[in-house]
């Protein structure tokens, strides 16, 4: 599982931002926020929901609760063991119908007994 320190980072650079400009918005040091990227300091949950907003995300996403972002998802994370769900959707769409209700009806027939 990514930790958070990953995930701000990978955010970071995705944006092309230097961390003086992720400090600056959060109102800290350039060192403070490189702690939080290395992993050597705990992330404030105040700086939490200021990152988030920045970059659009949920406080899930960030704090890897959830492999998705707002809005979005992310085909190629890991959702059965280590089969992406875009190999999932791969394996489905060459399934005939008869062979896709079925699965389908197994899957409701799986959340329908995990309840009990």
């Amino acid at each position: 599982m990514i930790d958070i320190s990953a995930r701000i980072r990978k955010l970071r650079k995705e944006h092309n931002l230097k961390q003086q400009q992720i400090a600056d918005y959060l109102g800290i040091s350039q060192q403070s926020y490189s702690h939080y990227e290395q992993d050597k300091r705990e992330l404030p949950v105040r700086h939490i929901v200021k990152i988030a907003a920045f970059y659009n995300v949920s406080s899930d996403y960030l704090l890897g609760t959830s492999p998705c972002r707002t809005g979005e998802f992310d085909l190629t994370t890991n959702y059965i063991q280590d089969i992406p769900l875009k190999n999932i959707l791969l394996v489905l769409n060459k399934l005939n119908r008869h062979n896709r209700l079925e699965l389908v009806r197994f899957l409701t027939f799986l959340e329908n007994s995990n309840e009990t």
